[in-house]
């Protein structure tokens, strides 16, 4: 065995640092807490419309206890989980023609957390004007339960986007996918198109062509911001991109194209929240994007989205064939940012950081965050596929400069026309046949 180090930096086990501190500004999620305000200004998913048709759910929000239902009018509620009477769990309540029904006493609260009965008390009306059970404002989206936990001065319309609702296209519910870490450390993961050439690589499920490493930019969006990875395929040049919308969604393209056909657009495959439980546990809420004559059964698009998201699979084969969920949770619970060593590939994450704490600030100083949209106007996005022959690529084609420049370039044009506006969207690559069994 070799004993003496031959550089300053082998066998230095004992002096690296092991103790490291995350980024609290951005990692804290609890109410009060700069991180927590700042995601708090936004709408948030809390549950599926199916989790909620049978009974009420109990849920975890940003460290908030909440009970999720839709009463008997078909309006949804979500409320502190404890009965602000005695502290029984609205879990176990009755859902009313309006409102649920506390299992206790009887005290019924309306969606918007005023009380309507008090059973047996006889100062009722007094106290009905005085106490309330504190609730959040709802919408209902594409089958998903979206809740503003934030100041209701302060409330915005509910953010919409142009892929919601493209010509062609139908919206359904993906699956619940539970991550045992803090929500920056998986959001950050879709500005990082790098992993894709390793981890994704060794899954075996992504178009082979992920394998290479492409040159990528990132550009901040008037919603958030892109990356654009572009990489030769054949005598085809392949630009992908992908965006998130501040601050924690982020839509993609089908990880089955190859780019081995040429097209100008493709359509978006899931869009994806990322939603903090509390500091160390955070869900992944997911909306497929789905041809409208597509047959596929969601039970076969949901068994593929849980493919290296989840931990339902033995330690050994996890160990042979790592996912995202094994990649992201064995950071820890919350990543220790101190320790980390970034690189040039890691741009995108350090610039998704920096719009974060750019975000808090900007509540802390009484303005709005980017991203945060006052118009209920669709708004563009820029996440897609284009490829073209390689012949117009204008340079050299062995010269990373080059490819780089291409990729710059069509990251700026989409900026000046975004990739939904005034094309045709072909339909998405199929499933592979791995896939779909």
């Amino acid at each position: 065995m070799q004993t003496t180090p031959n550089s300053a930096n082998a066998y230095a086990g004992y002096v690296t640092p092991i103790d490291g501190a995350p980024d609290a500004m951005i990692t804290e999620t609890t109410r009060g807490t700069p991180g927590g305000e700042y995601l708090r200004r936004f709408w948030q998913p809390v549950a599926y419309e199916h989790e909620i048709e049978a009974a009420p759910l109990r849920a975890k929000i940003m460290g908030e206890e909440l009970v999720v239902f839709k009463d008997k009018s078909g309006d949804a509620g979500v409320l502190h989980l404890h009965c602000q009477h005695r502290g029984a769990s609205l879990e176990y309540g009755r859902v009313e023609e309006h409102g649920i029904r506390c299992c206790y006493h009887g005290r019924v609260f309306g969606v918007d957390g005023t009380i309507l009965e008090m059973p047996g008390e006889p100062d009722a009306e007094t106290q009905m004007r005085q106490a309330r059970q504190g609730a959040y404002p709802t919408h209902l989206y594409g089958g998903i339960v979206f809740a503003y936990m934030g100041p209701l001065e302060k409330m915005p319309p509910f953010p919409l986007y142009d892929r919601y609702e493209l010509p062609g296209m139908r919206l359904d519910v993906g699956k619940r996918l539970p991550f045992k870490c803090n929500w920056v450390q998986i959001k950050e993961n879709s500005m990082d198109p790098a992993h894709t050439a390793i981890l994704h690589a060794w899954e075996g499920v992504f178009a082979t062509q992920f394998g290479q490493f492409p040159e990528i930019t990132w550009a901040v969006t008037p919603v958030g911001m892109a990356y654009a990875a572009a990489r030769p395929v054949a005598d085809k040049i392949w630009v992908r991109s992908t965006d998130i919308m501040m601050p924690n969604i982020h839509s993609i393209t089908s990880v089955f194209e190859d780019g081995a056909h040429l097209k100008e657009c493709s359509p978006p495959w899931i869009t994806i929240w990322t939603v903090p439980e509390d500091d160390e546990n955070s869900h992944q809420f997911v909306l497929c994007h789905i041809a409208e004559d597509d047959p596929m059964k969601r039970e076969t698009l949901h068994h593929f989205l849980g493919t290296g998201q989840t931990p339902d699979r033995p330690y050994a084969e996890r160990q042979q064939v790592p996912g995202d969920y094994d990649a992201m949770t064995s950071q820890g619970g919350i990543a220790p940012h101190s320790l980390e060593h970034l690189g040039t590939l890691d741009r995108g994450v350090a610039l998704f950081r920096q719009l974060l704490r750019d975000g808090v600030r900007d509540v802390q100083a009484g303005k709005d965050p980017h991203g945060l949209l006052r118009t209920e106007a669709p708004q563009p996005t820029y996440g897609s596929d284009l490829v073209e022959p390689i012949s117009v690529l204008g340079g050299a084609h062995d010269d990373p400069d080059v490819w780089m420049a291409y990729a710059e370039a069509t990251l700026a044009a989409y900026l000046k026309t975004p990739p939904f506006q005034n094309r045709v969207i072909p339909k998405p690559p199929p499933l592979p046949k791995l896939a779909a069994e």
